[in-house]
């Protein structure tokens, strides 16, 4: 099991992460998906960067880049020019940035800045940004209820005293 980058998505100039990867709905569709050769930290075969560009009235999803180690991906998009909209997506897409945090047990990740965006027909619907700077990390009794006692900060593993 590999442990794939999270693809860039930008908008209005900020940089996000996305936990998902839009392009796959794209080759799902097609009659054939070209085999796209994976590396290191990208199984998919392929690495792509989105952004958020204005069409009139309306913000869509664009496949910004689109980098693979394969012939065959060259393919995917002969005759376009980029940015591409992508057409073909619909789903919530959940982007991140700043620090990742835990809260609650068992702990539950959160960033300080997360933006979620319901996108149909790679149009923007629905979006909701969350400032969660001031959301509290994971409590020192959190903190010991989901970690096994070795893997606990040196400030708890103090405040233990001696092993028993």
């Amino acid at each position: 099991m590999t442990m794939d980058s999270a693809e860039p998505l930008h908008v209005g100039g900020t940089r996000f992460s996305i936990d998902c990867f839009p392009l796959d709905a794209y080759l799902a569709s097609l009659p054939s998906r070209p085999f796209l050769r994976g590396w290191p930290s990208c199984s998919n075969g392929y690495y792509a960067e989105w952004e958020i560009q204005h069409r009139g009235h309306d913000r869509v999803l664009c496949l910004a880049r689109l980098s693979a180690q394969a012939a065959d991906a060259l393919a995917l998009f002969p005759h376009a020019q980029h940015p591409i909209d992508a057409t073909w997506f619909s789903g919530i897409l959940r982007a991140s940035r700043g620090r990742r945090r835990y809260t609650g047990y068992p702990p539950q990740p959160f960033w300080d800045d997360e933006l979620c965006l319901d996108i149909a027909a790679g149009k923007v619907v629905r979006e909701w940004a969350l400032d969660l700077r001031a959301v509290p990390d994971q409590t020192d009794d959190e903190v010991r209820q989901s970690l096994p006692s070795f893997l606990w900060p040196a400030r708890l593993r103090e405040q233990a005293g001696p092993a028993e």
